[in-house]
């Protein structure tokens, strides 16, 4: 990233949603985020860059510049949106390159383990992160963008259970970023989508059953003790915050 983006010890840059978990590497001069890194709900951590704004970037325009910043970074950010198609055009507003990052859309379709002591939703395996609205492809240098719908995905065509292709989405964007939308209007044309791209991807990819909730016995039994022990990522969340 910084030898493809020509980071340098000055250059001005701008980080999109990273409060979670900022960058260690690289010096960050703007934050932009809902939260601040401090209100982390998993990851509290002090600022690192050299300013914290808060905006909300579905809704608001950033309170910038046009090309104000020399590099936009957005990783691990936009999947987690209801609508990131604002904060991708003011990306390309105020920066004059950049790199975003996403979960792979192969790997946000894979089906998770059973544990209800994480997200605390049951028994239910779900493909890929529960929270996720969008999937990310680099379609010849244009971010297509498509709506992740978890009907489809739970149906038998789709029931994957391993990937082994890249974890990670990635775009390095110059000047603007070009995008292509994927519509839902026409349930069928998405489904059209998906299958495209497991056909086109098939030697990553491993099915299985899910539907009747099977996974592994060991998995099922440590997800069992974790419930009964009150330990896990869902657990721990909630004991910090009532306290």
């Amino acid at each position: 990233m910084i030898k493809k983006l020509k980071i340098g010890k000055n250059t001005k840059i701008l980080d999109i949603g990273g409060a979670m978990k900022q960058h260690e590497r690289i010096k960050i001069d703007t934050l932009v985020d809902i939260i601040r890194p401090e209100e982390a709900p998993y990851r509290p951590s002090k600022l690192k860059a050299k300013k914290f704004i808060k905006v909300d970037i579905t809704k608001e325009k950033l309170p910038f510049k046009n090309n104000e910043f020399e590099v936009c970074l957005c990783t691990h950010t936009l999947e987690d949106l209801y609508d990131p198609f604002p904060a991708i055009n003011e990306m390309s507003r105020v920066a004059k390159r950049g790199y975003i990052a996403t979960p792979a859309m192969g790997a946000d379709m894979v089906f998770s383990h059973i544990d209800m002591t994480d997200w605390l939703s049951g028994a239910r395996r779900v493909p890929g992160k529960a929270h996720h609205k969008w999937f990310f492809v680099n379609d010849g240098g244009v971010m297509k963008i498509i709506p992740k719908n978890y009907g489809i995905l739970y149906t038998s065509n789709f029931q994957i259970v391993d990937w082994n292709g890249e974890e990670e989405f990635e775009l390095f964007w110059y000047d603007r970023i070009d995008i292509k939308e994927v519509s839902d209007l026409s349930i069928h044309a998405l489904i059209d989508e998906y299958q495209d791209f497991v056909n086109k991807n098939r030697s990553f990819i491993r099915f299985g059953r899910v539907l009747a909730y099977y996974d592994n016995p060991i998995q099922v039994t440590k997800a069992y003790l974790k419930y009964i022990l009150k330990r896990g990522a869902g657990f721990k969340f909630r004991k910090i915050r009532k306290t």
